[in-house]
Order: C-alpha cells, then structure tokens, then sequence
C-alpha cells in the first residue's frame, strides 16, 4: 500500500507541474481541465526525525503519507505512517500504521462509508492486527472554522500474534472527528475512535496542532494514544506517541 501512495503522490506532483509549464494560449481548455483535476486531489507528506551520537546513538524517525481524491460523490482517503527507534542500532520500537475509506455522498451531509485498515508493531506481542468495517458519517456541526463529523458502524477483526496463533472477531466501531481553523495559518484536529470487539476493545486518540511557516510547508505538534483493553501477557494496554513534524501539503 505504501508504493501504491507513493505513485499517487508522484502523479500529483506531475500534475502539478505540467500546469505551471502551460503558457500557450491554445491550451487553456487543457489547462482548466487539468486545474479541475488538481482541485479533487490534495496530499500530505509528514516526517520528523532526532538523532544523537555520543555515549548513547539514538535514531528517531516518524513519517506519514495522506492522500484525498474528494469527488462529486466519492470520497477516496488513504493514510499510511510509520515510526521507528533505535538506540546503539538497538531497535527499540517500530510500526506501521495505514488505513484507507471511501466514502459514497448522499443527500446533504451524510454518507456511506467502506473502512480498511492494517497495523504491525514489533513490539505489541500480535504479529499484525486487520479490521475491516462499513457503515455511516455525517456533519453534526458546521460553520466557517469548525467541523465536526461523527460517525458508526460494523464490521471484523483480525489479529494474528507473535506465537502464531490467529483470532478473528465482530466488532462495532465509533468515531468522531474535529477540526478547528483558528486562525489563517493555524489548525487544531482531533479525533477518536472505538473499536468494540467481542475480546477486545481498541481506542485511538489523535490531537494535534499545526501551523503554517511558509507556503505549503507547516509544523505539527501531536499527541497520539492507543488503548487495548486486552493484549498479550507482558505488554502494555496504552501506548503513547508525542511528536514535532514537518508537512508538507501538494
């Protein structure tokens, strides 16, 4: 999934630049087509990193790849991240993270929604975790600078774990998500999740602020938490994820 995101950003940038390149008048029908194109499509490119050498080699990374195609009645949203940690090349955490939803639009600010994900952490005792859910979002409150979505519905798990072992089961999943334009070169998001299973329950929590520096380039200051309510003996039920990254958005 990751090289399918980093071909659609790819075409995007392409795109991006075969519209600045355009100055002959007889291609402004070409040109407003292509603009039209440019207009559904938006992207985000995330990355931080801290290292230090010395008594102790420590090597942090974190990225995260977003890609929208916002149609007239489809709504396309993938997202894949990544974070890993080393100390004395000694890997001390890594996991990855994607997701992806499409959303069919009904009348006024409802829709119908198909949601994918996929997560392996080397460190959470299960080799990887996969849900799949369908059900539905809606506009609960709207305004110039606030949006706030909420949102349900049903689907499965699937969790396989470091000794072999594959568990599968129904859950239900909750969600809401806000965001906050506070000022033209400030933003505030945060969003939660549910996912309610018959031996586990998962809850995410993403709250973040990002500021503009210049252009399209901004600076994000998150917070990320995951709960379990049941995990492999020995592992922690939350993990907690604070992080400084740059973004740039195409």
């Amino acid at each position: 999934m990751t090289r399918v995101l980093s071909i659609v950003v790819l075409i995007t940038l392409l795109l991006v630049q075969s519209v600045q390149a355009q100055d002959d008048p007889a291609e402004v029908e070409e040109v407003t087509e292509a603009k039209s194109v440019l207009k559904i499509w938006s992207s985000q490119i995330e990355l931080g990193a801290v290292m230090t050498t010395g008594n102790t080699e420590q090597e942090n990374f974190k990225f995260a790849v977003n890609v929208v195609r916002n149609a007239e009645i489809l709504k396309h949203t993938g997202q894949v991240t990544g974070i890993r940690a080393s100390e004395d090349d000694i890997v001390t955490a890594e996991k990855y993270y994607a997701t992806y939803q499409v959303d069919y639009k009904l009348a006024g600010d409802h829709s119908l929604f198909a949601r994918g994900a996929y997560e392996t952490d080397e460190f959470s005792g299960f080799e990887y975790q996969a849900d799949a859910t369908v059900g539905y979002t809606r506009l609960l409150y709207g305004s110039d600078a606030i949006e706030w979505h909420a949102g349900g519905g049903v689907g499965s798990r699937h969790s396989k774990f470091d000794t072999g072992v594959s568990e599968s089961e129904f859950i239900t999943r909750l969600a809401t998500d806000v965001r906050w334009q506070v000022s033209d070169s400030a933003g505030f998001k945060q969003l939660l999740s549910a996912e309610i299973g018959e031996k586990s329950t998962i809850t995410r929590s993403e709250t973040s602020l990002g500021t503009t520096i210049a252009g399209d380039l901004a600076m994000k200051v998150a917070i990320n938490v995951k709960h379990q309510s049941e995990v492999p003996f020995g592992r922690d039920k939350t993990d907690t994820e604070s992080s400084i990254t740059l973004v740039y958005s195409l």
